[in-house]
């Protein structure tokens, strides 16, 4: 028996080295692509950060305003906490609202928000106040007026007959109704 000997002309061996070439350089573009899209995400993240951080010390900021409107009312030297908090609430800061004896105020930047409460101790002490709310969060884009705009006509429109016809058909699994016609069936 005689061997067959297959030759690969220099035709194979270039296609060959067109495939590895091309399949390099499509991992190139792909590796190219992931450094991006991880540059564009630690960017994100590191100003997510920023401003995260940015509103816990406008929070810090706006409690030392409140701790200064505190040691003056103490100064005063109020006979109970309710005359404490009676003061306090005269002089409180732009944007703080007195709720029994909590103070909140919300902080804001871009989307994002810091709701913050804090208890007004009674006088005598150690602490002025005590933290009670520190949430950051992002603001609701969806108001309750947006869902108002919402077009409901094509429920008011709807025939009440077609609808208890779907519902008969309902019940027999996608079979029509007895009182469908032959048409409406193949419809």
């Amino acid at each position: 028996m005689s061997k067959r000997k297959i030759a690969a002309g220099p035709g194979a061996s270039s296609l060959i080295l067109i495939a590895v070439v091309l399949a390099l350089t499509v991992l190139a573009v792909l590796t190219m692509i992931a450094a991006r899209n991880d540059q564009a995400l630690a960017v994100r993240t590191a100003e997510t950060r920023q401003e995260a951080y940015g509103l816990f010390a406008d929070g810090e900021r706006s409690l030392a305003k409140l701790d200064g409107v505190l040691a003056e009312c103490l100064a005063a030297k109020p006979a109970d906490g309710e005359a404490l908090l009676a003061a306090a609430e005269k002089m409180l800061p732009e944007g703080m609202t007195l709720e029994g004896d909590t103070v909140s105020w919300t902080e804001q930047r871009g989307l994002r928000q810091l709701e913050c409460a804090v208890r007004i101790n009674p006088p005598g002490a150690e602490k002025r106040t005590e933290w009670v709310r520190h949430r950051l969060g992002e603001e609701d884009i969806w108001d309750e007026d947006s869902w108002n705009d919402w077009d409901d006509s094509w429920t008011e429109d709807a025939d009440p007959e077609e609808s208890e016809e779907e519902e008969a058909d309902a019940g027999n699994d996608g079979e029509p109704s007895e009182e469908m016609t032959e048409e409406d069936a193949g419809e």
